[in-house]
């Protein structure tokens, strides 16, 4: 139940963050080719992370910290650094409708930024979600 209510609490700050964000950034929408290639990341592997630099060096502290989570799960996964390729980095904002780098996207769902992965893993949720999607953790139950 606790689940739930914190999926659709998250659901709802991430649309109210969002209809924020575009408000201001003047709603910029996303042409059918960034669509597309964002959609085709983020469905080839089962865990995908927009971030600020690469697994190898972090760039800054939220995508570390998103790092240092996975890693602590054993999760293996394919980053994509943002600062790179701005076309991405401001696309990826837009198709997830979530206005901050980094993003997780695990089975193709957008999971949600840094403060997001932190509170699944403080509260002991992490396993079990990446359970019901079938990816492998240190503390699942494969």
């Amino acid at each position: 139940m606790l689940r739930v209510l914190s999926r659709q609490a998250f659901s709802m700050v991430r649309a109210a963050n969002f209809s924020a964000s575009a408000s201001s950034a003047g709603g910029g929408g996303l042409s059918d080719e960034v669509r597309k290639r964002i959609d085709g990341i983020v469905k080839k592997d089962d865990v995908v992370v927009f971030m600020k630099g690469t697994q190898q060096e972090p760039a800054c502290g939220f995508s570390r910290n998103v790092k240092l989570v996975l890693d602590f799960h054993n999760v293996k996964f394919q980053d994509y650094n943002v600062l790179t390729d701005q076309e991405l980095r401001e696309g990826v904002k837009i198709f997830s409708e979530w206005p901050t780098i980094p993003q997780v996207y695990v089975k193709g769902e957008f999971v949600g930024g840094c403060d997001i992965l932190i509170s699944m893993h403080k509260d002991g949720e992490i396993s079990d979600f990446l359970d019901e999607k079938g990816i492998s953790n240190k503390y699942g139950k494969q």
